[in-house]
């Protein structure tokens, strides 16, 4: 087995992706193996599009042993290869369980779940759905950081690893190369972070177009992510935050939100941008786009009167903001989720 000492000297996923390994189980939710393979796949099919360079890397759906396993619902699947044939990967994917996985759990302890481990300890990332966050616990790699699960499992999880610092309150979490989701739904927003961390924000926008874009949120708004500095939140940040979250078609005054919390113009920014992993003035662009979807789906309000609402004078601007964050026109997104709902 790998030192633990690698665990520090690696914190940060490669963009040079190799291998991918989703693990599978009896009596697993099948989506939450499958959607994840679908948007790796997806995201293939982009860069070979683009002629990006790690075009090739493989997935492979992998178990103890090599016989077929019955999935919620009956499904039957085979797992591609044995988990011993895996010697090293970039990223696994734990899928969730169906009701309690405590079966599974004395099923995989001398062979998945020590394997996930080693691999875990010799830089894979690892993103588990649901209840299958149960198994990263038990390979005691999350113990001190960062976790969350699903809701029916909440007190269960807290009473069996007390350790993990679980965030009962967060459908997301990011602690290092740990990205756990609470649910099927949300683990279709963790696959899009993950994406856009590993291949860039273009790809990741693609592949989120491509897989039902009007039923998501970005993942930075709704994540903890305990790599902000400090398993606490900055007070100061936060404020600013909830101001700008409530003020959305306000002017951004610096100096003026500096006041506000007792800091400098250079201090705050500094402080937000190291908190936030972006500046004010980008927060604030992606949140107006955010509530500008919102309106551009579920209202008739012309594209102009949204813009206005937004705090954006010029119509073409709004166009090219709304272009960068979310990687179409405000007139295809709406055309596009329309379709899909009177459609689809």
């Amino acid at each position: 087995m790998t030192s633990p000492s690698r665990e520090t000297a690696k914190t940060s996923i490669s963009s040079d992706i190799q291998h991918v390994t989703v693990l599978a189980f009896e009596r697993m939710l099948g989506s939450s193996a499958a959607n994840p393979m679908e948007m790796l796949e997806a995201a293939r099919a982009r860069l070979k599009v683009n002629r990006g360079h790690n075009t090739d890397f493989k997935i492979d759906v992998a178990a103890p042993e090599l016989t077929s396993l019955s999935l919620l619902g009956g499904f039957q699947i085979r797992p591609h290869c044995q988990l011993s044939a895996i010697e090293s990967t970039d990223l696994i994917v734990v899928p969730a369980l169906w009701r309690n996985p405590a079966s599974t759990i004395r099923a995989h302890k001398d062979t998945t779940i020590p394997w996930l481990r080693e691999q875990y300890l010799a830089g894979a990332s690892v993103m588990a759905v649901g209840t299958g966050v149960s198994l990263v616990a038990e390979a005691g790699i999350l113990n001190g950081k960062a976790a969350t699960t699903h809701w029916h499992y909440l007190a269960q999880f807290a009473r069996a690893y007390p350790l993990v610092n679980l965030q009962s309150k967060h459908l997301l979490t990011q602690a290092g190369r740990i990205y756990c989701a609470a649910s099927v739904s949300s683990a279709a927003d963790m696959m899009i972070h993950w994406l856009g961390l590993v291949f860039g924000k273009t790809l990741s926008l693609q592949v989120e177009q491509q897989f039902s874009p009007e039923v998501r949120t970005t993942f930075e708004t709704k994540v903890f992510h305990s790599e902000m500095g400090s398993q606490h939140p900055d007070e100061a940040v936060a404020g600013i935050q909830s101001w700008l979250q409530h003020n959305l078609s306000e002017s951004l005054n610096v100096e003026a939100l500096a006041q506000q919390v007792n800091l400098s113009p250079r201090q705050l920014s500094r402080r937000f941008k190291s908190v936030c992993g972006r500046t004010m003035g980008e927060y604030q662009q992606q949140l107006r786009c955010l509530e500008a979807k919102d309106l551009l789906k579920n209202t008739d309000m012309v594209i102009a009167d949204i813009a206005m609402a937004m705090g954006y004078v010029d119509l073409s601007y709004f166009g090219r903001i709304f272009q960068r964050y979310c990687g179409q026109s405000p007139k295809a997104y709406r055309n596009k989720v329309r379709h899909k709902l009177f459609m689809g």
